[in-house]
């Protein structure tokens, strides 16, 4: 019977020694814990579009935005311009209807900073009107900005998307094309400032040469308002002026003038005019 006692109390003692064993101190290590519930995890916020972007820009007398699907790698990119102050002492050759203007491109897919600025001049009056068109007929789309307007003239500023660069690049010479049209077909961007209501003024013909948008051919003609005659017709009195056509071609690199016709008061020069709007045609 003793011996039976003597065989419990060591296997209890042993058992206590094992319970001992778990951590330092004798004390059994505590259970491990799941992590408590934070809540339902939710998604990361979608990406927006291009188009839900230009939703959210402000357009107004001051604030423009656009669009312009380069075709690129970037694809579509948005454009925003914002009109600033002219401040108490404005650029000496600014207008007096001129203002300042900031223009920001941005990639959609990143709108943490615009990943271009420019800074150009327009006419107030005339802020935000704006068009995208593939103006170097590279195949990616490119933007112009009006710069100014009148009665018989409009100018533009143009920046081409350049698709190594992932940039735009603005192309002084396309300010000087009063109302400028690109033709795909022909590769060619022409121009028309009108000088009076007779029809006279400037027809320009713009192509790219290495990279370049060089005039090829400028059409002028004006009317000789000094030394006009005066006719009856019909009991109205009208009066006839004299008038002149000036064309000039690309030669060597620069503008030389190949032809020129004065015309005699009641003489039109339009048609002359028509036959040199080919670029074709060099005369008889």
């Amino acid at each position: 019977m003793n011996r039976k006692r003597a065989c419990a109390a060591l296997a209890a003692a042993l058992l206590l020694a094992l319970a001992g064993c778990g951590e330092p101190g004798g004390q059994a290590a505590p259970p491990e814990l799941s992590p408590a519930p934070s809540g339902p995890v939710s998604a990361p916020p979608e990406a927006l579009t291009p188009e839900e972007l230009l939703a959210q820009q402000p357009i107004d007398g001051t604030h423009d935005a656009f669009l312009v699907p380069t075709g690129g790698r970037l694809g579509t990119l948005l454009v925003t311009v914002e009109m600033g102050e002219r401040g108490p002492n404005p650029d000496p050759e600014w207008e007096l209807w001129e203002n300042p203007v900031c223009l920001s491109v941005w990639n959609p897919e990143d709108m943490g900073e615009p990943i271009q600025r420019m800074d150009a001049v327009v006419d107030g009056l005339m802020f935000g009107e704006h068009e995208t068109v593939d103006a170097n007929f590279d195949g990616h789309m490119d933007f112009s900005v009006l710069r100014s307007r009148g009665n018989g003239a409009g100018y533009w500023y143009l920046w081409v998307w350049d698709e190594e660069a992932g940039r735009f690049a603005e192309v002084p010479e396309y300010r000087e094309i009063s109302f400028p049209r690109c033709d795909p077909e022909t590769e060619i961007i022409d121009g028309w400032a009108r000088n009076s209501g007779g029809g006279d003024g400037v027809t320009t013909f713009h192509r790219w040469e290495d990279g370049e948008l060089v005039c090829v051919r400028r059409i002028e003609t004006e009317y000789d308002y000094e030394n006009g005659v005066v006719e009856f017709e019909v009991s109205n009195e009208v009066t006839h002026f004299p008038s002149w056509i000036k064309v000039e071609d690309r030669m060597d690199g620069e503008l030389a003038q190949v032809y020129y016709q004065e015309f005699s008061p009641g003489e039109s020069f339009f048609a002359e005019q028509e036959k040199w709007e080919s670029l074709d045609y060099h005369g008889e």
